[in-house]
């Protein structure tokens, strides 16, 4: 085993990356990272380190003769004894770079569940990661951004994570393994390419060790990162969150609170950014209800103590008034028969309609009575709802009937039922 890989399995093994059971698809690119990964894995499953190893090629078709590269992989494949598959993906519109990617590990975990692979190897390197961290910190990323490209995430593995770009070069070499390079690697139309061009060479003039260094402050970050969040779940853990619980705890932890009601109401962690956080956050000192827009139709609500994040309901739909002029069966626009029978002590026409300003409402059995509105603020009626009822009432103002609360008024009072 060369010492390339025998540093490669101390990574696996350190950060329980692969087993020897573990059946592995490389992403093969065919430039020396994903090259030199590939004859690591190879290296590991002869040794009965790791189970199967094969390879896809994933080509974008971004670029002329993009589809040549594939014959390349195979020959390194065929060289290695690894079973290999070319896949070609289509490129959605916007973010090129972000689109490929969706693209690529999309196919990726296809070609997986195919062959039976348990895990898929990136080539990500220690350089890749010294730079994800700088790229990040120039975009004011806090400790989840800063914790750059995980070792691992699910099936996803990076064996290489811990060597150099010099290493992986220097393996390439010594085992006169052909490699591919990426002309678009060298273009300054993408950031990420002068970060490696013209701030990495500084840095390294500076500190020799500074792609280790940027690497190991990301492992720091990132364990960090974990205890943050396990913090802001424990919170969260049961729907809404008190404002009390989460006023008690350290704004840090406060931030991944709302980043872990997002995920559990939206099903991702992607599309809510910094400001965003930063606004639902100012929610939480406010003693009045409250409510902040959030991306893709959710929206976060404080409302009685509490904090949740939920689908944005629909805007109320305002219909005209009916006018009930006498008892008897009325229909209504949209459908549907308001049927309405005595109103002892009620002043005709009666009104099929929305809550407006001055209404009034007197509990049945109650004593007294209050504005209509703050009798539904005291039954903690969501103000959504609120501006969606439909009630009966009399020409003053009196809320005779609100069926979708199922509650009537003591008096006046009135016989009525709405049917199909």
């Amino acid at each position: 085993m060369t010492y390339f890989t025998s540093r490669v399995l101390a990574t696996c093994r350190r950060r329980a990356l692969l087993g020897c059971s573990d059946g592995i698809l490389v992403a093969l690119s065919g430039g020396a990272d994903s090259t030199a990964l590939l004859s690591a894995l190879a290296e590991l499953r002869d040794a009965g380190e790791v189970g199967q190893v094969s390879a896809v090629h994933v080509d974008h078709g971004l670029r002329r003769g993009s589809h040549l590269d594939a014959d390349a992989c195979a020959r390194v494949c065929d060289s290695l004894g690894v079973p290999f598959h070319p896949v070609k993906v289509e490129v959605g519109v916007g973010n090129v770079q972000a689109e490929a990617r969706r693209a690529r590990y999309a196919a990726l975990r296809r070609e997986a569940a195919r062959v039976g692979a348990t895990r898929i190897a990136t080539g990500h390197t220690q350089d890749d990661q010294a730079e994800t961290v700088l790229l990040r910190l120039l975009r004011g990323s806090g400790a989840r951004g800063l914790s750059g490209i995980p070792p691992r995430r699910g099936a996803i593995v990076r064996p290489l994570i811990d060597r150099t770009r010099a290493e992986v070069e220097a393996h390439v070499h010594d085992r006169g393994l052909p490699h591919l390079d990426d002309p678009s690697n060298a273009t300054p139309r993408y950031l990420r390419n002068r970060v490696r061009a013209e701030v990495l060479p500084v840095l390294r003039s500076l500190a020799p060790q500074a792609v280790r260094s940027l690497a190991r402050a990301a492992d720091l970050l990132r364990d960090d990162e974990r205890a943050l969040a396990a913090g802001g779940r424990r919170i969260a853990k049961d729907g809404p969150v008190r404002l009390a619980d989460l006023l008690e705890a350290p704004v840090a932890v406060r931030r991944r609170v709302v980043r872990e009601l997002w995920r559990r109401a939206s099903g991702s962690r992607r599309d809510l950014d910094a400001r965003q956080v930063e606004s639902v956050l100012g929610l939480v000192g406010r003693r009045r209800p409250a409510r902040v827009p959030l991306a893709r139709g959710f929206e976060a609500v404080v409302r009685y103590g509490t904090l949740e994040v939920r689908s944005a309901p629909p805007p109320a739909i305002r219909s005209v008034p009916v006018r009930i002029d006498a008892p008897g069966s009325h229909p209504l626009p949209g459908g549907g028969i308001l049927e309405v029978g005595s109103a002892p002590g009620a002043a005709w026409p009666l009104w099929w309609r929305g809550r407006l300003p001055g209404d009034r409402f007197r509990p049945a059995g109650g004593r007294g009575s209050k504005k209509w509105k703050a009798w539904l603020i005291d039954q903690k009626v969501p103000r959504e709802l609120r501006d969606a009822l439909r009630v009966l009432a009399d020409d003053d103002g009196w809320v005779l009937w609100a069926p979708e609360l199922g509650v009537r008024s003591g008096k006046p009072s009135t016989d009525a039922r709405l049917r199909e």
